[in-house]
């Protein structure tokens, strides 16, 4: 649902003594869902003119004048409803009045508050024709600063890491014995990578791998068809993910251990240890390559 869509909804700042109505409200953000401006303009210029410091209202006030192409009119109250009541929404309807007055400068420094508030999703400044006249290589700029402020992992690269792991897999061992195949796509935002495995057997699992900016470690949560979890921890060793995890193995404190290494060709390789010694020695659990299906 559209960012203004939701802003509508929302019963905005009733004032003490107001002869505003629920039903008038509901009425003015049922217009505005509807998309008829018209309507929308005066049962939200109602609203206004009863609680003249509901500055969301005037937000929705200004969006159905600037549908009806009113700027001048639209103007004062974005611009009222960004100062006191910002979001990246009503940044993005004044910088779209801006632009359709043609003042490039004041348009682009509305969408920069877009960006500083947390951004819009990227479709919605695609599609936005008011921006159509804006000098296109600024434009790119704002849309590519747009996509970090909306999706803050794509940018850093700690959180591009473990991307080589990326791809639709096809699994065997060092000898060619096929045991599986794996889906691992890059989710929520590019923050997450989801592991989708299928062995051999039949068996089935998946793993969620996330770095945490809070203590800068990788983190793998890995679920099974068979009720197994495992939670490893670890990151970047000498070019290789290696991450560790705490189980019990045969009744007994065992830690687990597994190493995912971008081979020269293009393959991954996962090797599985095993430590019951907290970690002095390690015995081969599994040893996988990763080819590209």
């Amino acid at each position: 649902m559209a960012s203004w869509l939701i802003a509508a909804t929302v019963t905005a700042q009733p004032q003490p003594g107001s002869t505003v109505t629920p039903a008038m409200r509901s009425a003015a953000n049922e217009a505005l869902e509807k998309r008829d401006w018209k309507t929308a303009a005066t049962r939200f210029e109602a609203i206004v003119a009863a609680e003249p410091k509901n500055y969301l209202a005037g937000g929705r006030l200004g969006r159905a004048l600037l549908e009806q192409r009113l700027t001048r009119q639209a103007m004062p109250y974005l611009a009222a409803a960004l100062a006191h009541a910002p979001s990246p929404d009503a940044a993005l309807q004044l910088a779209r009045a801006h632009a359709q007055l043609g003042e490039a400068d004041q348009a682009f420094a509305a969408l920069e508050e877009v960006v500083k508030l947390g951004g819009v999703a990227a479709a919605t400044l695609a599609a936005e024709r008011d921006f159509a006249k804006l000098p296109p290589a600024r434009m790119k700029q704002l849309i590519s600063k747009n996509e970090i402020a909306v999706e803050p992992c794509r940018g850093k690269p700690e959180y591009r890491q473990f991307d080589f792991w990326i791809g639709d897999w096809i699994v065997t061992t060092p000898q060619g014995n096929r045991a599986g195949t794996s889906s691992v796509q890059l989710i929520l935002g590019s923050c997450v990578l989801q592991e989708n495995w299928t062995g051999s057997s039949g068996t089935s699992g998946k793993s969620f791998n996330l770095y945490n900016a809070t203590d800068k470690q990788w983190h793998q949560s890995w679920v099974d068809d068979k009720g197994t979890f495992a939670h490893y921890i670890g990151g970047l060793t000498n070019g290789a993910m290696q991450i560790t995890a705490d189980q019990l193995f045969e009744g007994k404190p065992a830690r687990e251990r597994m190493t995912f290494t971008r081979l020269p060709d293009g393959r991954v390789r996962q090797h599985g240890e095993r430590s019951t010694d907290q970690g002095k020695t390690w015995s081969t659990t599994f040893d996988l390559v990763y080819k590209r299906s």
